[in-house]
């Protein structure tokens, strides 16, 4: 997807390319409509940086590009197993992440974490980090699961599994070096985090930023500014809160039925599923409008990618997704189903029901390898399964 960085692109991009030519790279090419440098066989794509650095001071934007631009020099390493293993760093990203990327080997290695947000791994060298992809264990000759563990069991041993003993409001931020987004991730690590007497709460909005709360009286304050925080991160993870169960497993903490702040973390879990499919609409149909194909699901007919709606009740907020007939459907997983007709270019409501209830009776299953999950929805409900469909209907 394209995006207009504006006229300080290029100025930027001057930054970038004297930084290269300090180093000794003076054959480097800027492509302004790409918004890259290519340097040998490299591209050196500017939009991430460009966007962390705005807000920077000069000397601190400066020094971060003398960084990006000292990455180069990191791929003349050697990339066999014996000799990255020990740079593997496990990372959150958002299921996403990585949704324009090339085919073909090419997506990263993942894993599910927590709902909408992938374990990955990367490869932490002096001056750069790159992600492992699926391609890279044959060139390496390991399976994901030795990958995974081994990245895991790195970050144990630099940062403990015991956790952070303190009492209050912690908040990590990370210079790219720490992983501090990653250690919910080591068993033990979040449920030794705290004061020792509240269960630790915590949030990841960001790539560089961990926040634990105690779960005390009020976290309205906070929630709202995890989620602003979220919502202008230039590489965000997520805005949902995780917390820590009886066997002391990480859980979103919307997953805890009686909790105090369940509904702030409904909230928070909507955001991140109506971003999520967001994103992954217009991945799809950008695909459709370049390639009349979708990427990785080739055999897959075109059909409209529903959107995920937020919505309210006394439950609480749930998310919602439209069925209409005469439309054929790639239906996300939302909350409820909303079934309805059009007439003279207006919708009319005729019921809505559980999203669980109604694949159940409609038979509808995930279509395989798609991240956020999504379902076919090609025929309109024949009159005796809409009735079966309605009987389920949520009362209203």
């Amino acid at each position: 997807m394209e995006e207009n960085f504006g006229t300080d692109a290029d100025q930027f991009a001057a930054l970038v390319l004297h930084q290269l030519t300090v180093i000794g790279e003076h054959d480097a090419q800027y492509h302004p409509g790409d918004f890259k440098i290519v340097v040998g066989s490299l591209d050196l794509y500017l939009g991430n940086i460009f966007r962390e650095t705005a807000q920077l001071p000069p000397a601190d934007r400066d020094g971060r590009i003398a960084n990006f631009v000292a990455s180069i020099k990191d791929d003349d390493g050697p990339n066999t197993w014996p000799a990255v293993r020990a740079m593997l760093r496990p990372i959150l990203r958002p299921n996403t992440f990585g949704i324009d990327s090339p085919t073909d080997g090419m997506r990263p290695l993942t894993r599910p974490a927590f709902p909408f947000i992938d374990e990955l791994v990367a490869v932490d060298r002096p001056h750069s980090r790159s992600i492992v992809s699926t391609a890279t264990l044959q060139d390496w000759g390991v399976n994901a699961d030795e990958v995974f563990a081994a990245a895991r069991e790195n970050l144990t041993a630099l940062v403990g599994s015991t956790g952070y003993q303190a009492a209050g409001l912690i908040r990590f931020a990370d210079n790219g070096d720490g992983y501090c987004t990653s250690w919910p991730l080591l068993p033990g690590w979040l449920a030794g985090t705290g004061d020792g007497t509240h269960r630790p709460i915590a949030f990841i909005p960001d790539v560089d930023t961990l926040i634990i709360a105690p779960d005390v009286d009020d976290l309205t304050p906070l929630f709202e500014q995890v989620e602003q925080q979220y919502r202008e991160a230039v590489r965000p993870i997520s805005p949902q809160a995780y917390t820590v169960d009886d066997n002391g497993t990480v859980i979103p903490l919307d997953q805890s039925p009686d909790h105090r702040h369940r509904a702030l973390a409904l909230r928070a879990r909507c955001g991140l599923a109506i971003t999520e499919y967001g994103a992954q609409s217009a991945a799809l149909e950008e695909a459709i409008d370049r390639h009349l194909a979708y990427l990785d699901h080739k055999d897959l007919a075109p059909a409209y990618a529903g959107s995920v709606l937020y919505a309210s009740d006394d439950t609480g907020p749930h998310t919602a997704t439209l069925w209409a007939k005469d439309v054929e459907y790639l239906l996300p997983e939302a909350d409820h189903i909303i079934f309805c007709t059009e007439e003279n270019g207006e919708l009319t409501t005729l019921f809505e029901a559980p999203f669980a209830a109604v694949a159940e009776v409609v038979g509808l299953t995930p279509i395989p390898n798609m991240t956020p999950r999504r379902y076919e929805a090609r025929h309109w409900p024949t009159p005796e399964t809409l009735a079966r469909l309605e009987a389920t209907a949520i009362p209203r």
